[in-house]
């Protein structure tokens, strides 16, 4: 039997929906089973809740539509509910980047037994990724510190800080939101610590603003921590203490050539336009379900999903201006369909 067929087979790996809802049906009889599948296939408004699972799935993993469409809508949903509760969608579009690696001969360890944990999987992403930065990113970043082990980068650029950041949960390497890491790069020094060996990654910030002073260390979860439980040496958080807190320190963004800033600011522009506009372009076309949904979301303030939430600072007055954009948004699509808001 090939390891496909058998892992196809294992009983442990196999979600049978008739047997498991037939636990709620009176001596396990058929007759009740069915009726309760078919309620659930009544389930008010499941069309609209598929089309946006499907939509979700395309865009978080770019899995192919067609496919999608052949799984009934029952195990979809069932499915979407379970790499939603079991799996963070980060570490899942890493692990989706790590077999591309893996195939194309890039991940050193390449025993997937050797495996326990996605921090395994992601710190060798991490080296992959590393040992294949361009090298037109050499303008965009201001190095620190390097040796055959550890590299410590100060990312210039929004696309230099996803990079060197990738993998992490840091809110300065967000896809869709480059609003935090220009905060950080205009207010202080912002350091991402790489082990060039075990893909290790810790983020240090010290912030130049005197009415806002802060000096952190950031682990890949993004949890604040003491520079101690870092694995950083003490001659390197002594290297990162003497580049943030040094009488001439400058942030991130005065490195910048006059050149790189002007495609920076280019870029931040058409990215925040980019975030906007598909709102505005939808809003025509929601239907009503989900504007009252949205409606509610505003009102109960979860405007973020979990992959969205920075965990690290956050200037409230970002926070506000999104909520109030995003509010008033759906607010005005509401009014076009006859809905009033509180």
């Amino acid at each position: 039997m090939s390891r496909t067929k058998e892992l196809k087979n294992n009983p442990e790996n196999i979600l049978n929906l008739f047997e498991l809802l037939s636990l709620f049906s009176y001596e396990g009889k058929s007759k009740y089973t069915e009726t309760l599948l078919r309620l659930m296939k009544k389930t008010k408004n499941i069309k609209e809740h598929i089309n946006e699972v499907k939509d979700r799935m395309i865009t978080e993993f770019n899995f192919d539509e067609k496919k999608l469409d052949e799984i009934p809508t029952l195990q979809l949903i069932f499915f979407y509910r379970i790499i939603d509760m079991m799996f963070n969608f980060s570490d899942l579009k890493s692990f989706q980047k790590f077999c591309e690696y893996n195939e194309r001969g890039l991940i050193k360890q390449n025993d997937l037994s050797k495996y326990n944990s996605f921090e395994d999987i992601l710190n060798s992403l991490n080296i992959a990724e590393l040992n294949a930065t361009s090298k037109d990113l050499e303008k965009q970043i201001k190095i620190v510190f390097e040796d055959d082990e550890w590299i410590l980068v100060r990312p210039l650029t929004y696309f230099a800080s996803k990079k060197y950041g990738s993998n992490t949960k840091w809110c300065t390497t967000q896809e869709n939101n480059p609003d935090y890491f220009d905060k950080y790069s205009s207010k202080g020094v912002l350091i991402y610590c790489i082990n060039k060996k075990s893909g290790y990654k810790v983020a240090s910030f010290n912030s130049l603003n005197i009415e806002d002073p802060e000096f952190s260390f950031w682990n890949q979860k993004d949890s604040r921590i003491d520079s101690l439980e870092t694995e950083l040496t003490s001659d390197l958080i002594k290297i990162i203490f003497e580049e943030s807190k040094s009488k001439s320190a400058k942030t991130n963004k005065f490195y910048l050539s006059e050149e790189e800033r002007i495609k920076e600011e280019k870029l931040l522009k058409h990215r925040k336009i980019d975030m906007i506009e598909p709102i505005e372009a939808d809003v025509p076309e929601i239907r009503t379900e989900r504007v009252r949904r949205a409606i509610e979301r505003v009102q109960q303030g979860e405007l973020f999903d979990t992959s969205e939430t920075p965990e690290m600072p956050v200037q409230e007055e970002t926070v506000i201006d999104r909520m109030r954009l995003i509010s008033q948004t759906i607010q005005e699509s509401s009014q076009s369909l006859n809905y009033e808001t509180e």
